[in-house]
């Protein structure tokens, strides 16, 4: 009787003891969830100081409790470290975080571990260290499959055992029949699969000619309405009107050169005061945009295409004159005018400039009127490239023929020359040719020409049109068809809001005078 009471005494001491660490690992669990989401309202409100000292007090409590680091806390504890400067402690908490990897048992968990230290170690820079750990992270996923594989196989064999044991039983379970239905059942599904990429092929095919279509009926669309416009204001300008009293407007003063708020400007700049000074100096004529590293700058001006990028020639890894110089090397950027802010005075700073492939620099600080006229410089000078494309694009089919000094516009328009008999040659069938993505296209030939791809094929069309007719090559609706539109009325109408003549006074000779 003593030995069984002896017995439950114990059992309830050992199940005191276990409530009381489950109920202690349940407290260090909500303290650390709550230190988590801490530092990353910290980080995220940009209090980085305070940030910093928590994300110390973080590893500490780590340490302290011999706890496994957090997946989800390496991306904060990194960026914090960095952001503060502070390459010692992320390199310290980048080795904890990778060793506790290595002693993990859970598979799931030492993924989601590897996949986030990986990440870190590219943001910072570490491209060496990012491949050991992406290379660990590829044997855990292998590790991962082949299990999950093999329970499947388990299920699989287990049903397939189970139906082959109730086909026996019922008279069914003839491997030859279990076969033949097998074989029925591919047959199927191949032509299912052959009439569903069928029916996706005809339907983007039928897609693309209906675009096409609709593109070519939206531009006829605009030049019949263009035309009814001239004749109804004809029509107004021949109609009398009653005298009016004249009541004078008061005078206003409107500043010219306003930007308009669609132009972009991206500062590449790690200080944000700096930052803030230059967004005050650029917000009148730009939605201004930032970034405050080189590896991020180069993302976003290849994302966003901005009007104009003003960079400082100190930024953290990587030099100014180094990201200026590879967006000049770009193809999707180098039309994009750069504005390099050195630390160097005179033919320094000018040679800095130079090197990079900048149209403009300065040497900090910033003077704002200087600033200002620099960039409003740099608008007029586009402006200017517009007209002077204008002026190639009127001499082009004749025997005056100016080349673009840009390769870009070259090959466009080369491209264009090349299918002007085809009515379906279009827009994105031009950014295709280009090897660009067509917002990019678009962007990049505004900022060039000032004209859309549809406005610049069409244009393109009429003067060859124009140096058709002056030479009598054919009649107007052979003409047409030669540059590449299917209605002879629409072509009429097009070559007379464009040039404001008429196609027939072009192609018939003038009368002899008797």
């Amino acid at each position: 009787m003593r030995r069984f009471a002896t017995q439950i005494v114990l059992f309830l001491l050992l199940s005191a003891c276990a409530g009381r660490l489950t109920a202690q690992n349940q407290l260090i669990q909500d303290s650390l969830a709550q230190r988590l989401s801490l530092l990353q309202t910290l980080y995220k409100a940009g209090n980085n100081e305070q940030a910093q000292v928590e994300a110390l007090s973080f590893t500490a409590f780590l340490q302290r409790h011999k706890l496994p680091t957090p997946s989800t806390s390496v991306a904060v504890l990194t960026d914090i470290f960095q952001t503060n400067k502070d390459t010692a402690s992320s390199q310290r908490f980048l080795e904890t975080a990778e060793r506790d990897a290595r002693l993990e048992t859970a598979l799931e968990k030492k993924a989601a571990l590897l996949t986030a230290i990986s990440f870190a170690c590219e943001r910072v820079g570490q491209p060496k260290r990012a491949l050991a750990n992406y290379r660990q992270l590829a044997i855990v996923k292998d590790s991962l499959s082949a299990r999950s594989t093999a329970a499947r196989t388990f299920y699989l064999q287990q049903k397939l055992d189970s139906l082959e044991s109730v086909h026996a039983l019922d008279g069914y379970g003839s491997t030859e029949v279990i076969k033949f239905k097998k074989q029925e059942l591919l047959a199927l599904a191949g032509a299912c699969l052959l009439l569903f990429l069928l029916l996706l092929y005809g339907i983007g095919r039928t897609g693309s000619r209906w675009r096409k279509r609709l593109q070519q009926r939206e531009l006829e669309m605009e030049i019949e309405r263009a035309n009814d416009r001239q004749v109804f204001e004809k029509m107004l300008a021949e109609t009398p009107m009653p005298p009016a009293k004249q009541t004078p407007e008061p005078l206003s003063f409107q500043p010219d050169n306003v930007g308009s708020p669609d132009k972009i400007a991206l500062l590449i700049e790690p200080n944000r005061q700096v930052v803030i000074y230059l967004k005050s100096l650029l917000s009148d004529r730009f939605r201004v945009e930032t970034a405050f590293s080189a590896n991020e700058g180069l993302q976003r001006a290849a994302d966003l295409l901005p009007d104009l990028i003003v960079c400082d020639a100190v930024l953290n890894g990587k030099t100014g004159i180094d990201v200026a110089r590879q967006i000049k090397l770009s193809e999707k950027t180098n039309h994009i005018p750069v504005i390099l802010l050195s630390d160097r005075y005179g033919n320094e700073g000018k040679l800095d400039a130079l090197r990079a492939g900048a149209e403009a620099w300065f040497t900090r600080p910033v003077l704002d009127d200087e600033f200002g006229a620099s960039v409003q410089r740099l608008l007029d000078a586009r402006k200017d490239n517009h007209d002077r494309f204008t002026r190639v694009l009127h001499f082009w089919f004749t025997d005056h023929r100016e080349m673009p000094d840009n390769r870009f516009l070259n090959q466009t328009m080369e491209l264009i020359e090349q299918h002007l008999a085809d009515p379906d040659f279009m827009a994105d069938d031009l950014a295709k040719k280009m090897q660009l993505p067509r917002h990019h296209f678009v962007k990049k030939l505004g900022v060039l020409t000032g004209k859309e791809p549809v406005q610049l094929i069409r244009e393109m069309r009429l003067e060859k049109a124009k140096i058709l007719l002056e030479k009598r090559a054919g009649t107007p609706q052979a003409i047409a068809e030669l540059v590449g539109f299917s209605n002879p009325g629409t072509f009429a109408l097009a070559f007379k809001e464009y040039f404001g003549e008429n196609t027939l006074l072009l192609n018939n000779p003038p009368p002899r005078l008797s």
